[in-house]
């Protein structure tokens, strides 16, 4: 057992690039910074890194940096290991963009809760599209919460974040990938239908139809932003192949909404619980 792993929780961080047992690396100046500043991580201590590939490799901050120009840490990578967190159903949450931090929120708790596939989609009543310059920032925003939210949860995949598109768009690349894949549900307040007896019937024929890049039991989950999506919007989800269905009798603000049915469909198809 190497020195400092007998602490009851060891330190993450996620590396993007490769990484190879028995070797030696340097952090980024950012992630250095973040792990021997922020995290107060010293010399001698033992962390775990990831880069999105499954695996955590176990390493030893050899130098802090804090002395050196570049201030960047070197650690000593020693061995992986599988990190067997990643759900055994196929998630994807289609959500309506949200104003404020509302968002973060929406992305944090998803991403702990297993969420494979992020789609932010402009609907009607989504926050104003940005121009191109304040967009990339946004998506770069969103990226480190995936990011930090992993490293916190404990997951070594990555979930995939898509670009922001509109609502038209994505029902357009729906159609051209037809109706078959995994079954999508629309969160309608309204709806006759439940989310919980639709996810019990994929649990009763074999926890449903396959995502095509996995080949895992896969679902989608279309959630509008605050005030929802309109009846027409949800008409059109609907008439692209998706089942619109409620999460009981309250209103869930789009925050809570998300990770409510990620929750629920990880309980009844996944691994929660």
């Amino acid at each position: 057992m190497l020195k400092s792993e007998r602490t009851a929780r060891i330190t993450r961080i996620h590396f993007n690039g490769e990484l190879r047992e028995n070797s030696e690396l340097n952090l980024p100046r950012d992630a250095s910074h973040h792990l021997i500043t922020v995290l107060r991580t010293r010399q001698g201590d033992v962390i775990d890194l990831f880069n999105g590939d499954g695996l955590n490799y176990r390493a030893t901050v050899m130098d802090t940096g804090l002395r050196s120009s570049g201030k960047r840490a070197l650690l000593q990578v020693h061995r992986s290991t599988a990190a067997n967190t990643e759900s055994p159903v196929d998630i994807t949450l289609v959500q309506g963009i949200s104003r404020g931090d509302r968002m973060d929120t929406t992305l944090r708790q998803s991403v702990e809760l297993g969420v494979t596939h992020l789609q932010p989609i402009h609907t009607r009543h989504s926050a104003p599209e940005l121009d191109e310059r304040r967009r990339a920032k946004k998506v770069q925003h969103w990226q480190s919460i995936v990011v930090s939210a992993s490293e916190q949860s404990g997951r070594a995949a990555l979930a995939t974040l898509a670009p922001p598109i509109s609502l038209k768009q994505w029902l357009s690349d729906v159609a051209v990938s037809g109706k078959a894949g995994p079954t999508r549900y629309v969160l309608a307040p309204t709806a006759e239908h439940s989310l919980r007896s639709g996810l019990d019937n994929c649990a009763k024929s074999a926890s449903g139809r396959p995502a095509a890049n996995s080949g895992k039991p896969g679902i989608v989950l279309i959630i509008g932003p605050e005030s929802g999506l309109d009846a027409d919007e949800i008409e059109q989800v609907v008439h692209s192949g998706a089942r619109a269905v409620s999460v009981g009798p309250r209103i869930l603000r789009t925050e809570t909404a998300g990770p409510a049915c990620i929750a629920l469909a990880q309980a009844i198809l996944g691994d929660l619980g």
